[in-house]
């Protein structure tokens, strides 16, 4: 299986309890019909920052790490755990997008978002890219 196969699965695996824990919650339909909108162009991304030879490669090796990491079956805490199995993968998976937009830069990201232009500002605001 491709490398980005896998990167599409994990994504999927993690969406799914973050959808369960925003129906918990109370959210609206449409706070997760923005948060579906927002999937695809992220992993576009993050895939064409993996590929950009400008972003460092130290930088990339954070992002390597956790998907090693969550390809594992051993976790810090247990997937079968209701609510916090998949807690630690998804704040992993955050970590690693955040270290990894901040090392690209601002810029590098702006050049290669494919979504909507508020989004990117969300997205940046959420990694704390200034």
């Amino acid at each position: 299986m491709r490398r980005w196969s896998w990167v599409l699965i994990i994504a999927g695996v993690l969406l799914v309890p973050i959808t369960a824990a925003a129906l918990r919650v109370g959210r609206s339909r449409d706070a997760l019909r923005e948060l579906a909108r927002l999937i695809p162009p992220c992993l576009a991304l993050l895939r064409d920052i993996m590929r950009d030879p400008d972003v460092p490669r130290r930088a990339k090796i954070t992002p390597a790490l956790v998907l090693v990491y969550l390809a594992m079956p051993i976790d810090l805490i247990p997937d079968f755990i209701p609510g916090l199995g998949h807690l630690d993968d998804a704040l992993l998976v955050a970590w690693a997008i955040r270290h990894l937009i901040a090392a690209a830069g601002r810029e590098c990201v702006a050049a290669q978002w494919k979504g909507d232009s508020a989004a990117l500002e969300r997205v940046l605001r959420l990694a704390r890219v200034r």
